[in-house]
């Protein structure tokens, strides 16, 4: 039987009295050089974590993503998030770009990069938090839901050596299925295409089209997944 938990006001006051956050500016690191002014200034992540810690190790991280992906995570206050923190884990909750509230460019420079940005926007942010050494980069897990899903299944397919938990709730994981399948099939144009996405849309995608979707997914580094665990194994035995 699951035991209910009832928090009441001063439980609730002295778990955050407990914890303290910032809100990090994330440089963005991208070669490109069609972006635009507005999607090339800095990102932003909301930390949080203990203010008391009990050696001088970093508790272990919590990668936080958020759907849409045109969504945002706020710095108020939220139950699951402060369960977390509860048990003793420290969260990197990224609003990657592409998010709301950053201006019109950087929300416009995601469509037609959704697998790549916004991947590598979170693993700069990883390794920002590293680099200030405030993350133990062998205790990093990851977790997001909808488009937080696509993201968390591209992290662990993309670059599976940082991780070493994931957890995806609702993820697309094959965009070359979901367009067939969704309520919202122009939503995977646009994201895969960008703005030309509007006018590629059609109810019937062709093969090259199919293609398209399959290599913006997370489904394709599967073999990556599979043999960085494979590799994990063998080295825990002779």
């Amino acid at each position: 039987m699951l035991k209910e938990y009832h928090w009441d006001l001063p439980q609730v006051t002295s778990l955050l009295s407990s914890l303290e956050f910032s809100i990090m500016e994330i440089p963005v690191k991208d070669g490109s050089e069609s972006l635009t002014k507005g999607a090339s200034k800095p990102f932003e992540a909301i930390f949080v974590t203990s203010k008391s810690k009990k050696s001088d190790s970093c508790n272990p991280l919590i990668v936080i993503l958020h759907g849409g992906p045109h969504s945002v995570s706020l710095s108020g206050f939220s139950k699951s998030l402060a369960f977390l923190s509860s048990l003793g884990y420290s969260l990197l909750i990224v609003n990657y770009r592409g998010s709301i509230g950053f201006g019109e460019e950087a929300l416009q420079s995601l469509p037609g990069k959704a697998g790549s940005q916004d991947v590598n926007d979170v693993l700069t942010a990883v390794d920002h938090v590293i680099s200030l050494r405030l993350a133990n980069p062998s205790k990093i897990a990851v977790l997001g839901g909808s488009h937080g899903g696509f993201l968390t299944t591209h992290l662990i397919g993309q670059a599976p050596e940082k991780f070493i938990a994931a957890a995806a709730r609702n993820p697309v994981c094959n965009l070359a299925l979901m367009v067939g399948t969704s309520d919202i099939p122009d939503w995977c144009y646009v994201e895969t295409y960008g703005t030309t996405g509007k006018d590629r849309f059609t109810e019937a995608p062709s093969a090259e089209d199919l293609a398209v979707f399959y290599s913006k997914s997370p489904i394709a580094h599967l073999s990556k997944v599979w043999f960085i665990r494979i590799s994990k194994i063998f080295q825990n035995y002779p």
